[in-house]
């Protein structure tokens, strides 16, 4: 049960305190005419943490999906997001996960991944896992609280959950 615990505690936390990937050289972006593209994400992407296309003034480090307000204003050259407020957005379709990205000058053909850092899903099979020693007692009895649900012991899962001090 570390991997659950693992997620459970990584989605109240801050990105720099987790384990990131670095991926920009593996990404290859598709370019389209309006200056927008898509890149294929790597498998195992659990929350993106950074992306930045070369030309951009800033990363994006705010992701979007397409129940966001801004997602319809994408598709409107005036409202979409440029060189100074990129916008990104995280989609999957099947199996394949995916982002679209929003935009450089219509006129820039050649589009370059300048930074992209994820942080992946923890592997189930791992003989061990990269943990910020803060994180280490959270995780502990997280964990220790999953294992005594699966054991039919409520009381003793909730006592765990309550040692935990943040």
């Amino acid at each position: 049960k570390i991997p659950d615990a693992l997620l459970a505690v990584w989605s109240t936390e801050p990105a720099a305190s987790l384990p990131q990937v670095d991926c920009a050289t593996s990404l290859q972006p598709q370019s389209r005419p309006d200056g927008s593209g898509r890149v294929i994400l790597p498998d195992d992407v659990w929350r993106m943490v950074e992306f930045c296309i070369e030309g951009w003034r800033q990363p994006v480090t705010t992701f979007i999906d397409h129940s966001s307000p801004m997602y319809e204003l994408q598709f409107n050259r005036y409202t979409r997001g440029g060189i100074s407020s990129p916008v990104c957005v995280l989609s999957k379709d099947g199996g394949q996960k995916y982002l679209d990205y929003y935009s450089l000058p219509p006129h820039v053909e050649l589009h370059r991944v300048k930074s992209a850092r994820y942080v992946a899903y923890p592997d189930k099979n791992a003989s061990s896992y990269e943990i910020s020693p803060s994180l280490i007692p959270v995780v502990c009895y997280t964990c220790a609280a999953l294992v005594y649900e699966i054991l039919g012991r409520p009381e003793q899962a909730a006592a765990m959950l309550r040692c935990i001090v943040r």
